[in-house]
């Protein structure tokens, strides 16, 4: 297999940005020739369990399993637990795609067997470089992954190096692009332009609504992310993540339909449950945080549910827009495809009400992937996301010392004593797009 060099077009950028992202792109048309270079006859793909990380495990998928076999494991988190059993067996090249960013020394460090190793993410990444280690993030050259890429977009331009052909799947792109708030920019606009061209995808500028070709017709890139998002976390035990990187090689539902519908009822039956609880309950206060704890209701349906729920209350009057949201769920030990962790442990996610992500944005308050990620490293867990959205995994029975903790760390050091500032479910979920 031989790379072929990409092409872009002159965006309405800086020029600063548009120098990064053709270096950007330059870096994966030269991590991909590497990968190829070094090719044995199989490649394991890890991938996040959203509609941003199937499709682009689909999209690598599309471009590599012609030539080579192709293996796939969907997690929900990068569970050192998990990296290291992965990377103890075999010693074919592993791709981590949609997720590792944040745990790249522990990915290295795991890489006992010198396996060629290629990370590509768009969230808030540490500083690390390690032999047999290729990065390709938007953030390591000063370019915010929340605006101008998504892992799906990143994936889509190094697998086309590989394989051509895959821009006619530049629509799996712009699906996963939707959780990218605002008018494409950078690589997610690029991989539209790429679409539009392909005749699989059609933008209103206006609006900025995308529509993809799915089913064989033009659909809501939101909705079809929507129902990605459901069909692979909430589905996560009974094989969900699999039957979305099936409809997204074929961008069709056809034969999944009642699966989906099935899974959507689970989900919108739990969330109910849950905001009757919460609201029964309210939610707990400490200094900048209010939380709440759903215990099992969400127990036997993928950790991600917890994060989305957050999402979907931060719509409600109980939310003070002032204090970041905190939720907990009681998770299973089960990762499909790896094995059970040792332990019992609890998924957290924090979302910034506006006002709150206005102090973020202010640096008044750290960003929730540092302040979450700190917090529950101090208990024991580990974290990672975004400056508006991050979610993480702590021991069971650390709740409220990580909240604790967290509402310490929200702080920036040189303004710690200071003082801070104080729709339906059904139009939520369907068919907005589903946060990390």
């Amino acid at each position: 297999m031989k790379c072929t060099p990409l092409v872009i077009w002159g965006f309405k950028m800086s020029n600063e940005v548009e120098s990064k992202i053709r270096l950007l792109l330059k870096e994966s048309y030269e991590a991909a020739k590497r990968l190829l270079e070094g090719l044995s006859d199989r490649v394991l793909i890890v991938y996040h369990d959203d509609a941003d990380g199937v499709a682009a495990c689909a999209l690598l998928r599309l471009a590599l399993e012609e030539k080579i076999i192709v293996n796939t494991i969907c997690i929900e988190k990068v569970y050192p637990q998990a990296v290291r059993r992965l990377q103890a067996k075999g010693k074919e090249p592993i791709i981590y795609v949609d997720l590792g960013g944040p745990h790249l020394k522990l990915i290295a460090t795991s890489n006992i067997d010198c396996r060629e190793i290629v990370v590509i993410d768009h969230h808030d990444m540490e500083a690390f470089a390690a032999e047999h280690l290729t990065v390709l993030n938007p953030e390591s050259l000063g370019l915010d992954g929340e605006i101008y890429a998504c892992g799906a977009s990143l994936a889509y331009f190094f697998s086309r190096s590989i394989k051509s052909e895959v821009k006619k799947y530049a629509s799996l792109a712009v699906i996963g692009s939707t959780e990218i708030p605002g008018k494409p920019k950078g690589l997610n606009l690029a991989a539209l332009q790429d679409a539009v061209e392909s005749g699989v995808a059609a933008y209103d500028e206006d609006s900025s609504k995308r529509s993809v070709l799915w089913d064989n017709r033009f659909t809501s890139a939101e909705s079809i992310s929507s129902k990605l998002t459901a069909m692979t976390s909430v589905g996560y035990y009974s094989g969900g993540p699999e039957k979305a990187l099936e409809a997204c090689t074929r961008c069709s539902w056809k034969g999944m339909e009642d699966h989906l519908r099935s899974l959507e009822e689970r989900r919108r039956n739990a969330y109910s449950k849950a905001i009757s609880e919460v609201q029964r309950r309210g939610l707990s206060k400490l200094g900048r945080i209010q939380w709440f704890h759903v215990k099992d209701s969400f127990y036997d349906l993928g950790t991600k549910v917890i994060g989305t729920f957050c999402s979907y209350l931060l719509y409600r009057k109980l939310v003070d827009e002032d204090k970041v949201l905190v939720g907990f769920m009681n998770m299973k030990r089960e990762i499909p495809g790896i094995g059970d962790l040792d332990g019992e442990y609890v998924k957290v996610s924090a979302r910034a009400p506006s006002r709150v992500l206005s102090m973020i944005e202010a640096k008044r308050l750290e960003p929730l992937s540092r302040a979450l990620a700190d917090a529950a490293q101090r208990v024991g867990g580990f974290g990672d996301g975004h400056a508006a959205a991050a979610s993480g995994i702590i021991p069971k029975g650390s709740e409220e010392e990580f909240v604790k903790i967290m509402n310490e760390e929200l702080l920036p050091g040189s303004v710690k004593d200071s003082k801070c500032a104080s729709t339906t479910l059904e139009t939520f979920l369907f068919p907005k797009k589903v946060e990390k």
